[in-house]
């Protein structure tokens, strides 16, 4: 990763179709035109880009990657661009704050190490500290003081990992952040520091397998560690990536949940860091609707959204930024979306999560459909499938 070149080196193949412009979501709100700052690096104003602060407004959604013809990740670019603008002192407004990126900071200070409790670990699940499989938690525990149910997510994959695996799921107590959000902030040293602390960790766990039920999560520790640091080479796999090999394993099926007998009508946002921040080969699209199809098989209902797949909108808030009316204008034709076609929002990104949850509390008409993380949706219906019948 270059930081300190000209941003305009990695704008080479960019020949101004303005395609970006026409895609972008934060186009959708208000102006803002990623072909006419790119034209303007080029041209030489890289400085009068930096210095106005502009790209601090940018979702990094990746839809305008997805769309360009030449494949220029303007996200990139705005993530090195703000670190330029951070050693100039040309700061974002980030929410609540700035209370969690200031945990994400101090986290990342080498001679302080958290200790997480583990009083949220559901009776009968054995856990290790040393094993085959780790379940990465990442922040839940951060945000459980401040957002309602925000640990649900990881209680039920742990009780899913435990119900489906024989062995102890590895839990870390000096895990850190896994530091997505300083990472896109711009904040690299910091966000390099943390990611040192967890590979360490990883190695002395002796896990071969680390699962994460959290988007964010999964694209950094996939993609950004090994790509800033060769040591890493331990197998990631999303939770979505998990159910999905396990039933084409035959290793586990779908049952009715006999309390609900009302069909529930589900539908599926796809969260940015799961979908365009993703090689289009790890095909997580398909993977997860193969879920909901087997889900279909034992009563639910599932209908897609106008928008979709890779043409998912995004919930407007990134890395704890865009944290504005503007973008809960874009999160609320999201959530009207999802309740034209379901009763049920299913997502994979804790973030998202909190974010839709977060404007129905301040929204009466989006308040009547019921947003949920895939786990918890899962976590009841899932049946182990004994070995014998396996083959």
């Amino acid at each position: 990763m270059v930081i300190k070149g000209k941003l305009r080196e990695y704008l080479n193949n960019c020949y101004q179709c303005a395609m970006c412009s026409g895609i972008c979501q934060m186009g959708r709100i208000q102006k803002y035109t990623p072909s006419r700052i790119i034209q303007l690096i080029i041209e030489g104003f890289e400085d009068r880009i930096v210095e106005s602060g502009m790209l601090w407004d940018c979702l990094t959604c990746n839809s305008c990657l997805e769309k360009c013809p030449h494949e220029v990740n303007f996200a990139e670019i705005v993530r090195d661009a703000r670190n330029k603008m951070l050693d100039a002192g040309i700061m974002p407004k980030i929410a609540h704050k700035g209370f969690y990126t200031l945990l994400s900071e101090i986290m990342s200070k080498e001679n302080i190490t958290p200790e997480k409790t583990f009083e949220w670990v559901p009776s009968g699940c054995k856990i290790s500290e040393e094993g085959n499989i780790l379940y990465f938690v990442g922040c839940a525990p951060l945000f459980n003081y401040e957002f309602d149910e925000s640990m649900n997510n990881a209680v039920d994959t742990l009780k899913i990992l435990c119900k489906i695996e024989n062995e102890p799921i590895v839990l870390l107590k000096d895990e850190k952040c896994c530091g997505h959000d300083l990472l896109w902030q711009g904040k690299i040293e910091a966000f390099k520091k943390l990611a040192i602390h967890n590979i360490k960790a990883f190695e002395r766990s002796g896990a071969s397998l680390i699962v994460t039920s959290c988007a964010e999560g999964y694209r950094t520790l996939k993609i950004d560690y090994p790509s800033m640091f060769e040591n890493f080479n331990v197998e990631v796999k999303h939770l979505v990536e998990y159910l999905y090999e396990k039933l084409k394993e035959n290793k586990i099926k779908f049952k009715k949940e006999k309390k609900n007998t009302k069909i529930l009508k589900l539908t599926y946002h796809d969260p940015c860091r799961l979908s365009r921040f993703l090689p289009k080969s790890f095909n997580i699209y398909e993977k997860i609707r193969y879920i909901f199809k087997e889900l279909e098989k034992v009563g639910y209902v599932y209908n897609e959204m106008v928008h979709n797949k890779s043409n998912s909108l995004c919930c407007g808030v990134s890395c704890w930024l865009n944290c504005t009316d503007k973008a809960k204008a874009l999160r609320y034709h999201r959530m009207l979306e999802a309740k034209d076609v379901a009763d049920n929002l299913i997502t994979t990104c804790p973030k998202c999560e909190i974010h839709f949850r977060c404007l129905q509390n301040d929204t009466e008409t989006v308040q009547d459909i019921n947003v949920i993380d895939l786990s918890n949706l899962l976590e009841n219906v899932i049946e182990v499938i004994p070995s014998k019948q396996n083959k």
